[in-house]
């Protein structure tokens, strides 16, 4: 529980500069979030706030935006019940309205072992292990998708023109990456943001299988597998609409985790609805051009990118 600003690990997140506007920090019992993209709040009760002003937005420099504070949620209550304690804190306990609630809060619909997530949420209860370490081991099997999935895992919700947050296992399996572990890109004890190293590197990753596929344009400049294979098609809390020439393509503030480019003119990434990413009769994901190549690329144009795609490699 706060007791004044959050505290995040030095050389991570720059935090939360106060709360939000109406309250004091004894007044909000937790803050949810705050390291990468934004932040929530949950106030005396346990309620998360919602309404103009609720949720505050990190700085992201890739989408030119300074920290700012903007609504969340709100349409109908000024405040809602917690409940997402299974993949932001340890060994969450789903309950209700009636309770047992965390700390006695009536908002927090659940309890919880311990705030945030620890060694414990990935690799399960660890007393006996704690007792007789050599004897015992924790395990060590990815679960991963627990929490970065949303509902069908054979459907990538999308919104607004972009994949929402925690759909990377969902994009996974409709990549052609479906059977690589996560671990085999990323180190899960580090953050992907802020230089921490959860990235492994495309040496030591891409170019483990791929080493014979080279980029071959001559001004490739700063690219890499990620600039194109992984683009910024997800988001969290921030986004941006970018005006290429022919038109226009959503830009969001998270990499996309599909892989798989296509060239298909016909294609649309998108269904109809707008609510999935739109998959073929294997269930296979694909990327198109305008989030590929047109956020960078203003001044072209997709027929431009259509050609130009085809040369990459």
């Amino acid at each position: 529980m706060t007791d004044g600003p959050p505290i995040y690990p030095e050389g991570t997140s720059p935090g939360v500069p106060e709360p939000p506007q109406g309250f004091d920090w004894a007044q909000i019992s937790y803050v949810i979030g705050g390291y990468g993209w934004k932040a929530r709040f949950i106030d005396e009760e346990g309620y998360i706030l919602t309404g103009e002003g609720r949720q505050y937005n990190l700085a992201n420099p890739e989408l030119s935006s300074k920290p700012h504070w903007v609504a969340y949620d709100g349409k109908e209550h000024s405040r809602k019940p917690y409940v997402c304690g299974s993949c932001h804190t340890t060994g969450w306990q789903q309950t209700g309205a009636d309770g047992p609630h965390q700390n006695g809060l009536p908002g927090i619909h659940g309890t919880w072992q311990e705030p945030g997530v620890t060694c414990e949420a990935c690799h399960g209860p660890s007393a006996d292990h704690a007792a007789a370490p050599s004897q015992v081991l924790p395990t060590t099997a990815e679960n991963c998708g627990g929490c970065h999935s949303r509902g069908d895992v054979t459907q990538i919700d999308a919104k607004n023109g972009l994949i929402r947050h925690h759909e990377q296992y969902e994009a996974l399996l409709a990549s052609p990456h479906q059977t690589l572990a996560c671990g085999t890109c990323h180190d899960p004890h580090q953050s992907t943001k802020y230089q921490q190293g959860g990235f492994k590197g495309t040496d030591k990753t891409c170019e483990t299988c791929h080493a014979d596929v080279a980029i071959k344009l001559p001004d490739k400049k700063d690219a890499d597998c990620q600039s194109c294979h992984m683009p910024n098609a997800v988001t969290s809390a921030l986004s941006k609409t970018i005006a290429y020439d022919g038109g226009e393509v959503r830009m969001g503030d998270i990499r996309a985790h599909i892989h798989r480019i296509t060239l298909d003119p016909d294609w649309r990434m998108f269904t109809d609805d707008g609510k999935f990413v739109r998959v073929d009769s294997q269930k296979r994901a694909y990327l198109t051009l305008d989030y590929v190549c047109m956020s960078c690329h203003t001044d072209k144009s997709i027929e431009w990118a259509r050609e130009a795609a085809a040369r990459v490699h």
